[in-house]
């Protein structure tokens, strides 16, 4: 799935994976003991992301770019995030969902199996000499003074074809909140995107939490069913951590039915949702 490296705990992996509602798998112990000690040791503090965002907002989501970090932050930053920033690890991840690729992107995964895709870095490169973007981040929610939702049911960007996440729980978090939550749309119901591609709580339903839990990774293949969100935080002084990539190509690789977005125009006109 991964390829080796001396960041990864994959020696002890024990994992599956997921067809359902789309695919995805989780990692428990992603990473070995003393790369997780070091992340969390030279994990920044709440002020060195007030640049990126409202650090004194609720529950506020903010997250820092490889560029950046690599700018920022100590070295080791730059170092292992570019492990998820080569070619040889996006198309081993893709070989990883060779099938579901092949079944739902044919034309995609003629060029991932030629390897004929020209592979950049966010920030760094741009779509008029790649095909294909990657993108290492760290990110934070901030603490919670009053309960309310880190984000609701949503679907990624739709040029993006894999999303990785690992969460990074500080040892003293006792929380039992925050949780990575899978959603599948319920039997007649039309993907309507809102603002920021979200979709309604009430056209889905709960299809599986994954707790926010530290070492623990969750990827999963962009689809037009990849509804996911996170479960709201309790009342908290914590501050919750990971760091995230992803690939997005040029173009978009899925579209909503044409129902779907004849619904959400009709939306658009009558609740003045944009």
């Amino acid at each position: 799935m991964f390829i080796k490296s001396r960041y990864l705990n994959d020696t002890s992996w024990n994992f599956n994976k997921h067809k359902n509602p789309y695919p995805f798998v989780i990692i428990d112990d992603f990473l070995k003991l003393e790369t997780y000690k070091e992340i969390t040791e030279k994990f920044p503090t709440l002020k060195a992301f007030e640049n990126y965002g409202d650090i004194k907002g609720n529950n506020i989501q903010i997250r820092m770019g490889f560029l950046s970090l690599s700018k920022e932050l100590d070295l080791f930053w730059k170092e292992f995030g570019s492990y998820f920033l080569n070619e040889n690890f996006f198309y081993n991840l893709c070989k990883f969902y060779d099938d579901d690729i092949k079944n739902l992107y044919p034309k995609i995964y003629d060029k991932i199996k030629k390897k004929n895709l020209k592979i950049g870095i966010q920030g760094i490169d741009n779509f008029d000499d790649c095909d294909v973007l990657l993108d290492f981040q760290i990110g934070i929610n901030t603490p919670v003074e009053k309960v309310v939702s880190v984000r609701g049911p949503h679907i990624d960007n739709k040029k993006s074809i894999y999303t990785g996440l690992c969460y990074l729980k500080d040892s003293d978090d006792y929380t039992d909140s925050g949780h990575f939550t899978l959603y599948k749309l319920k039997q007649l119901k039309l993907m309507i995107l809102g603002s920021g591609r979200s979709v309604n709580l009430t056209d889905v339903k709960n299809y599986k939490e994954i707790k926010y839990k530290s070492n623990r990774l969750i990827t999963f293949l962009n689809t037009k069913k990849s509804i996911h969100g996170v479960s709201p935080r309790e009342v908290t002084n914590k501050v919750r951590k990971f760091f995230a990539f992803n690939a997005m190509f040029k173009e978009e690789i899925f579209k909503i039915s044409l129902a779907s977005r004849i619904a959400r125009r009709i939306k658009k006109i009558f609740y003045k949702d944009d």
